[in-house]
């Protein structure tokens, strides 16, 4: 296998230098993680609270994950001639402001604030997913995979973390005579900002590939459709079907905020702590294998969702749409990447996370009209017909 990139050219030495590039990473995915998950948790919440609409409290997560694709989109053209740190750097700090502008919106009972600031806070979550392949860079091809992982896996800490503190943050809040549901922006915006000064300040020594990138090969590059595919119906299903599952649970009150945080905990787990595992699996099976074990895993979480009327239950079923959702991502990722040169890469990572946040923003507009209208069981089963066509399009591609 040819390896391209820095770390390979200057051999081991190179990857001994992004050692420390990499525990900067990890870390900022902890940091990164409980923010998004926190805020990420408390947005449907708040928009629920304020407007008593099911259908509106959908929209945080929607324009968050436009927002998420759009700071993509700028980031994979800026990744080149800005670096890395100075990119990622910069969404934590538009997440952050993002985050105090959801906290003026909900002291001043404006909707449209609040949905600025989500809009805001999608550039957290882009940095957030942007961060593995960042780690890719750091080492040789065939190794990708493992270091994508191991990011994912450091935000499982954080990001299981947060929605924990969904009730202790909104208590904080109102002792000092806010409204509880600012509470967990206040502590994202903290979060993140801690993120931005860690990567700027973190990775100024970390190796820069794509400075110092070969020329693009001639040929036909491989497509891009079958992992953009994989990645966006996968984010599509976990958001829809992720989004109103707090709403469904939240008529318990104050308990209820407690058992919609471990909900989300359990999920979240699934989301991240399995990559090492799924990075595995592409190894083992291929990326292809895993993308079609990833819809067969996600369709059956959906269908056991809609079937049960324990909340528990539901937990469960969200850890198992977690764990599809990671073998999605794994999968759909290494498929975009797979035998593309670096300097094309950047191109094709931007192009994945667009993907993946219109696929979601679709599922975020959709998913509150549905449990309005025919409940959350109907949520759940479009959701499982949604992820069953991710093996027929996973396939329908070349096999990286």
């Amino acid at each position: 296998m040819e390896i391209h990139g820095t770390a390979a050219a200057l051999g081991e030495p190179a990857r001994a230098s992004s050692r420390p590039a990499m525990r900067v990473l990890q870390a900022a995915c902890v940091l990164g993680g409980f923010a998004q998950a926190l805020t990420g948790a408390a947005g449907s919440l708040l928009a629920y609270e304020m407007t008593d609409s099911a259908s509106a409290a959908g929209l945080p997560q929607t324009v968050l994950v436009a927002g998420s694709a759009a700071a993509a989109a700028i980031a994979s053209r800026l990744a080149v001639p800005l670096g890395r740190r100075r990119t990622l750097a910069a969404g934590a700090a538009a997440a952050t402001a993002g985050a105090i502008v959801v906290v003026a919106g909900a002291l001043l009972a404006s909707l449209a604030l609040v949905l600025g600031g989500c809009a805001l806070l999608g550039a957290g979550t882009a940095v957030v997913m942007l961060i593995r392949y960042a780690a890719a860079e750091q080492v040789s091809e065939a190794s990708r995979p493992k270091a994508m992982a191991s990011v994912l896996t450091a935000t499982t800490v954080g990001a299981v973390a947060g929605p924990n503190l969904l009730a202790p943050t909104s208590i904080m809040a109102e002792r000092f005579g806010l409204p509880g549901l600012t509470g967990p922006f206040l502590f994202g915006a903290l979060a993140f900002a801690i993120t931005m000064a860690m990567l700027h300040l973190g990775l100024r020594d970390a190796p820069t590939p794509e400075a110092e990138a070969p020329a693009v090969r001639p040929g036909r590059l491989p497509s891009a459709r079958p992992g953009l595919a994989v990645l966006a119906l996968s984010n599509l299903v976990m958001v829809a079907v992720m989004t109103m599952a707090p709403v469904q649970m939240s008529h318990h009150g104050e308990r209820g905020l407690g058992l919609i945080g471990l909900v989300i905990s359990v999920h979240i787990i699934g989301m991240f702590a399995p990559s090492a595992l799924s990075a595995g699996l592409v190894q083992r099976i291929g990326a292809t294998g895993t993308a079609v074990l990833a819809g067969c895993v996600m369709a059956a979480a959906c269908a056991f969702a809609a079937a049960t009327a324990s909340h528990w239950m539901l937990g469960i079923a969200m850890a198992a749409l977690g764990i599809g959702w990671n073998l999605g991502l794994v999968s759909g990722s290494a498929m975009l990447t797979a035998a593309v040169p670096r300097e094309v890469r950047a191109a094709r990572e931007g192009l994945g996370e667009v993907g993946m946040g219109v696929a979601a923003a679709i599922g975020g507009l959709a998913c509150g009209p549905l449990v309005a209208h025919g409940g959350y069981v109907a949520l759940a089963m479009a959701g499982a017909v949604a992820a069953a066509l991710i093996p027929a399009l996973a396939v329908a591609g070349p096999k990286p």
